[in-house]
């Protein structure tokens, strides 16, 4: 054998170990096999250097500043931020595929929340390996997607909001005075349908959407477009966001966040200056108006009690 050969066998070699690699976190299709095997030690090596050498390596900064000073606007994203709608849009997703004649296709092992229709349509196709319907295309596809979530929002009785939204908008609104947004990759008729029905529509200044921009989340694009609608500097911009894509549009937009962290996404993958993980927005009027050194003071004492340790009188 030649150095070729041996270079290209070690390659397959590597594309096996990284193949099964793969399907020891999840389930793919014999479809995806070559795949994996063929690019996967490009994407290994891709990886590697965005966690090794490049500064990407580091999780978000968390930030103990105090979180409102000089912030001029608060941006909201819609799914999965304000409105739990991930599982909405994986039955959206199912119909379509039905609709379409697809057969039970799987959609939960690849649906990343925040990607934008197209794009996961594009990878259930290569994961699942369908053929496309006759004068069907992802961008069809797509609209068919939204065009269910919007019969669904129309028909239901009540569309419930994410936990404590309301009370944070009211504060961040009327109390401290920030124009507020809701930013979205989802489509105008969405984001209105949603905002509308549940009676949200009249806390935002601005509804900007995916509809409206060339590039979706993770480019910036979207939330410098909010800003400049707004007039307000990004650096005076605190972002409200869940998914990976979001954070990184925020991160790239130079704007502080918040995450509402509802998924098993590890906090480490997040990029940016983060304030910090909740679950839902309950509380968080009173913990972001605390100054820096209250909420640390805060922090410590919680601890000592916690431990047993007694408090000093400065921090009663």
């Amino acid at each position: 054998m030649n150095l070729l050969q041996i270079l290209l066998v070690l390659y397959l070699a590597a594309g096996v170990v990284y193949a099964g690699y793969v399907l020891t976190k999840r389930s793919f299709s014999i479809f995806m096999l070559p795949i994996n095997i063929v690019g996967g030690p490009i994407l290994a090596v891709y990886f590697f250097i965005k966690y090794y050498f490049k500064k990407d390596a580091g999780p978000a900064s968390i930030r103990h500043k105090d979180i409102l000073k000089g912030k001029g606007a608060a941006f909201f994203d819609l799914d999965g931020t304000i409105w739990d709608s991930d599982l909405l849009w994986v039955e959206a997703i199912e119909k379509v595929a039905k609709d379409n004649g697809l057969g039970s296709i799987d959609i939960r092992s690849t649906y990343t929340p925040g990607t934008e229709l197209v794009k996961i349509w594009r990878v259930l196709q290569a994961y699942n390996g369908f053929k496309m319907p006759a004068k069907k295309n992802f961008h069809i596809l797509a609209k068919e997607t939204e065009a269910k979530l919007i019969e669904h929002i129309k028909s239901s009785e009540d569309i419930t909001l994410i936990e404590g939204f309301q009370d944070i908008a009211f504060f961040l609104k009327e109390e401290k005075g920030l124009k507020l947004a809701l930013v979205t990759n989802s489509g105008k008729e969405v984001a209105e349908a949603v905002a509308q029905k549940t009676g949200v529509a009249y806390m935002f200044d601005l509804i900007l959407t995916g509809s409206e921009v060339s590039k979706k989340k993770p480019s910036p694009k979207i939330f410098l477009k909010a800003a400049r609608k707004l007039h307000v500097s990004p650096k005076n911009v605190l972002v409200f966001e869940d998914s990976l894509s979001g954070s990184k549009a925020a991160q790239r937009a130079g704007m502080d966040q918040i995450i509402i962290w509802r998924s098993d996404i590890p906090q480490a993958e997040y990029r940016g200056n983060i304030y910090g993980f909740f679950p839902d927005f309950e509380g968080l009027d009173k913990m972001i108006s605390v100054p820096s050194r209250e909420r640390v003071l805060e922090g410590i004492k919680q601890f000592r009690e916690s431990s047993g340790i007694s408090t000093t009188p400065e921090e009663q």
